[in-house]
């Protein structure tokens, strides 16, 4: 009996809410039509913004020379890990943002880095910009923001001085190399030593080897001549835009939009109760 007489009392409710809706449907309708235009100017009127993702790399390798006897001094490289140069970043505000990107920033919307996780020397740039054409423009201005940073300028100078220094001591082994198997031919001939302790193939496999690291030398300094940090992969970048989300924001509104004129009949519909009761 009581169950059925809450089921009369919900039905009784759910009617006269239908009722107020009913009386008030031109608010109702007025609102929904007021705030879904808007939106929808609002949301063309704005301007569209592409989105941009690139990886940057660390190519300073303390590694590869790390320990490593040059000109008679044991030199040892310092890491510089993707957490420290972010963290030397700091969070990119309006300001900060302006000092990275100088001449990109009027078009710039966004710019983030982040470091690629479970790598130690690769950073993942985003960037959101009005044009998709300003967002090649603006990594570069980035990449030339983080190599003049003076913890990877610092950085890149020293390991360049190290590879100069062990690209001039390579060559100099490479070039004796001819004077020096001419000499032990020579004696060779002449009697004076033998193929014992000396084999000249072996000498020709180090020679090669010694070829081989001078030219990855070689091609490590051409890389620092550019800075610290490169673009790992061409950026991609959305062909469509990330915002606004004109027919999502379309929907919301109109939600939104129903709700509100919704409580705003009950609202007057009350107010106009209480009115009535006391008059």
């Amino acid at each position: 009996m009581e169950q059925q007489e809450r089921e009369y009392k919900y039905e009784i409710n759910l009617y006269d809410l239908w009722k107020v809706i009913v009386k008030r449907k031109k608010l109702i309708i007025g609102i929904f039509i007021v705030s879904v235009i808007s939106t929808a100017i609002i949301s063309f009127l704005m301007p569209d913004i592409y989105r941009g993702e690139a990886g940057l790399l660390v190519v300073l390798d303390p590694e590869r020379i790390g320990g490593k006897e040059i000109t008679g001094q044991e030199i040892t490289g310092k890491e510089i890990t993707c957490k420290e140069i972010i963290d030397l970043i700091g969070n990119v505000d309006r300001e900060k943002r302006l000092s990275i990107v100088p001449k990109s920033y009027p078009n710039v919307n966004d710019l983030k880095f982040k470091a690629l996780k479970d790598s130690r020397n690769k950073i993942i740039v985003t960037i959101d910009a009005k044009k998709i054409d300003d967002i090649p423009k603006a990594l570069l201005e980035a990449m030339e923001y983080l190599n003049n940073m003076e913890m990877i300028k610092s950085e890149t100078k020293r390991e360049k001085d190290i590879l100069l220094k062990k690209s001039a001591e390579l060559s100099d082994i490479i070039k004796s190399s001819p004077d020096l198997l001419s000499t032990y031919h020579r004696l060779f001939r002449a009697g004076i030593i033998s193929t014992i302790g000396f084999n000249p193939i072996e000498v020709n496999k180090k020679i090669s080897n010694i070829k081989v690291e001078l030219l990855l030398i070689e091609q490590q300094l051409s890389r620092l001549n550019k800075g610290g940090v490169e673009i790992a992969a061409q950026p991609y970048v959305s062909k469509h835009p990330i915002s606004p989300k004109k027919l999502l924001n379309i929907i919301a509104a109109g939600i939104f939009s129903l709700v509100l004129g919704v409580f705003l009949a009950i609202f007057i519909e009350y107010v106009g109760n209480i009115k009535n009761k006391k008059n």
